[in-house]
C-alpha cells in the first residue's frame, strides 16, 4: 500500500506529477466507463476532474483511510459521479438498457405473466443493488464494457484471470439468488 500512500499524499498536496500520473494511468478506464454509458469524451473529462476534487476533499479529512487499491477506489468514485449525472439527465446506465442484455448475462429469470419488460428490468436493478461493489464492477466490466478477464483482473487487481472467473461465477450465483428468493 506504499504506492497508494504516495498517491494519497500527492493528491493532498495537489502535486502536479501525481495528478499527471493519475491521468496517464486511469483516464482511459474512466473514458471507457463514461462513453459506454451514454457519455462523451468531454463528459469523461468532467467526471475525471470532479473525482479528483472529491478525492482531494476526502483525503484531506483527518479520519479518511484508503483501505483498497487506489485504482479501485478512483473507479468507484467516477462511477458514482457518472451515475448521478445520468440520473439528472434522465439517461440509463448501459447495464439496464434493455431486457435482451439481461438475457445475455444468462440470469435465467423469467417474466411473470403480469410483469412488463420495464418491471423485469426494475427487478434486475434491485437485485444488482444487493451485490457487493466488486461483483457489480465485474459484471458491468465483463458483460457491458466487454473487458476480457485479464483486463478485469488488472483493473480490479486480482491475481489472474482465473480468480476473476471464479468471482464472476459467485457473483452470478448471488444475483440469481437475489432475483429468485
Amino acid at each position: 500500500m506504499n504506492e497508494e500512500n504516495n498517491i494519497v499524499t500527492g493528491i493532498k498536496k495537489g502535486d502536479s506529477e501525481t495528478l499527471h500520473a493519475i491521468y496517464k494511468d486511469h483516464f482511459g478506464m474512466i473514458r471507457n466507463l463514461v462513453m459506454k454509458n451514454s457519455g462523451s469524451e468531454s463528459d469523461a473529462e468532467d467526471v475525471f476532474q470532479d473525482a479528483l476534487v472529491v478525492l482531494f476533499k476526502k483525503f484531506n479529512h483527518s479520519k479518511f483511510n484508503l483501505t483498497v487499491k487506489f485504482k479501485t477506489y478512483f473507479y468507484s468514485v467516477c462511477r458514482n459521479i457518472w451515475l448521478t449525472e445520468l440520473k439528472k439527465r434522465g439517461g440509463k446506465w448501459a447495464r439496464m438498457k434493455d431486457y435482451e442484455q439481461h438475457v445475455e448475462l444468462g440470469y435465467e429469470f423469467t417474466l411473470n405473466w403480469k410483469e412488463t419488460q420495464e418491471e423485469a428490468i426494475q427487478r434486475m436493478e434491485q437485485a444488482m443493488k444487493y451485490l457487493g461493489e466488486k461483483c457489480q464492477q465485474i459484471l458491468l466490466m465483463f458483460y457491458y464494457q466487454k473487458y476480457s478477464m485479464q483486463e478485469i483482473a488488472s483493473a480490479l487487481e486480482y491475481a489472474d484471470s482465473d480468480s476473476v472467473k471464479t468471482q464472476k461465477y459467485k457473483c452470478i450465483r448471488q444475483l440469481k439468488r437475489n432475483l429468485n428468493p
